[in-house]
Order: C-alpha cells, then sequence, then structure tokens
C-alpha cells in the first residue's frame, strides 16, 4: 500500500513505488492499494483473509539511505484516529473490528523536496528501482531474502 501525495514531489514516491509494483506482482497473488493517505476504511483490505502480509511504502524526510524497511506491529492506543493514520495504527484498527491483522513492514524512501510539483528529487529518483528490487523480494515467495533484512 503505497500512500503519499503526487503532487508534492517525493511525497508521492509511495504511490509510485506501488504502481510499479502492480506492474511486476500477478494480480491474484497480491493487491496493490495506492492512496493519497492512509484512512479508517483501508482496515477492512488488511484484515481479509486472504492477506497474509501488508508493505506500507511511505517517505522520510532528509533518509539518507535509498530505503529503510522495517517490521511494524499493530499498536496506537492513544494515537489519533481520523482522517490520517499511521500503519501502525491502521493494524491496530483491523485487529480491533476484525480480530487479525498481517504480519506487516514499511518501507520508507528519501524525500527530500516537498514543494509542490511532480518532479522528484535526484535522492528520490535514485532509490525507486532499489526499494522496487527489496519489496518483490519481499513480496515474492520464488525470490528468497529474508524479509527481516532492515536496509540495501
Amino acid at each position: 500500500m503505497g500512500y503519499g501525495n503526487l503532487l508534492r514531489a517525493d511525497d508521492g514516491c509511495g504511490r509510485l513505488l506501488a504502481a510499479d509494483l502492480a506492474k511486476r506482482l500477478p494480480p491474484q497473488r497480491a493487491q496493490v492499494l495506492s492512496a493519497h493517505q492512509l484512512t479508517p476504511e483501508l482496515c477492512l483490505e488488511i484484515a481479509r483473509e486472504s492477506v497474509d502480509r501488508a508493505l506500507f511504502i511511505d517517505v522520510a524526510r532528509h533518509q539518507q539511505r535509498p530505503f529503510v524497511l522495517h517490521r511494524i506491529r499493530p499498536e496506537g492506543d492513544k494515537g489519533r484516529c481520523g482522517h490520517q493514520l499511521s500503519p501502525e495504527l491502521l493494524l491496530m484498527l483491523a485487529q480491533r473490528l476484525y480480530g487479525r491483522s498481517p504480519r506487516a513492514w514499511l518501507l520508507t524512501l528519501p524525500a527530500y523536496r516537498t514543494t509542490l510539483g511532480e518532479e522528484l528529487s535526484r535522492q528520490a529518483q535514485a532509490a525507486l528501482p532499489q526499494a522496487l528490487e527489496r519489496c518483490l523480494a519481499l513480496l515474492e515467495p520464488s525470490r528468497r531474502q529474508s524479509p527481516k533484512r532492515n536496509n540495501p
């Protein structure tokens, strides 16, 4: 699930990477979602029995590495629950409302430019292909890399 604002340069990288994943992953094995932001109704999508893993893709301001991947768990009892949620809070909502949440990871890409516009920063452009390969390795069983590996 890639999320971000496509009209805020690097902020849209999560959605751009989700679009690339949708082109590469077989639709019968993976559902790729793209959203402007995480909202409560998305917890239904991740709580489905057919979902065994969830990958959230966002950006982190001034991140130095091309991508950072780490495991996340349901949490956020005291978090904000409005029109914009954290992935952890979305997982917690899925757990509480539907009794299940999948194993989940958050992958962040660098965000150096978040001004109005669609042009990506040099760092974000360079990070996308590397992050795509790492996401494919995590999501495709035929690619055998450990999902516990944190960084490139």
